[in-house]
């Protein structure tokens, strides 16, 4: 029958629980380096009419701080432990933490737009490679990708040519309620 010590796998779960935690830790690193990013971004951000943006930036980090706890608690239910070891998050992470000059809102903006649609591009392939075999994480990863796609328009509009920044202000619900 089934080991009370494997939680909520069962054998229905045909996934390669080992290389479905490793991709795990994967996301897991590459959103807790994305939402350090969108931190220090935002602390970067200067001037009144840029505020708006620095408050959604900060949001998106609280966003990705809240999915990577999702991340960490899924591997977790898969009976792994989850990396949060500083020396092997930026080598596991798909992003690359850059920083920018204090008010370089142009180059925030696109930097923070580039590490979405990679996030995006990681979530996407990963939902395609769970597929069926593990339920659970998939409905997990399409979460995180819905949420992250949000996060990449609300990006896209900000870099928009003539945008001015206080129009982000009513974007920041859009990735609200997303784990």
């Amino acid at each position: 029958m089934w080991d009370p010590d494997d939680g909520p796998i069962t054998p229905s779960n045909r996934a390669d629980l080992s290389a479905v935690a490793r991709l795990l830790n994967v996301l897991l690193s590459s959103v807790i380096v994305s939402s350090l990013q969108y931190e220090h971004h935002a602390l970067l951000v200067r001037g009144l009419s840029a505020q708006p943006v620095a408050a959604y930036l900060l949001t998106c980090a609280d966003d990705d701080r809240a999915e990577a706890r999702a991340l960490a608690a899924r591997i977790r239910d898969l009976g792994f432990a989850a990396d949060h070891d500083p020396q092997h998050i930026a080598g596991r992470s798909r992003i690359s933490f850059q920083s920018f000059a204090a008010g370089d809102l142009t180059g925030i903006v696109a930097q923070n737009l580039v590490a979405a649609r990679i996030l995006v591009q990681t979530l996407q392939e990963a939902v395609r490679w769970v597929g069926d075999a593990d339920p659970t994480t998939r409905r997990l990863l399409e979460r995180l990708l819905e949420a992250k796609e949000a996060q990449a328009w609300v990006l896209a509009a900000e870099s928009a040519p003539g945008r001015p920044a206080e129009q982000i202000t009513g974007a920041q619900e859009v990735t609200r309620g997303h784990p």
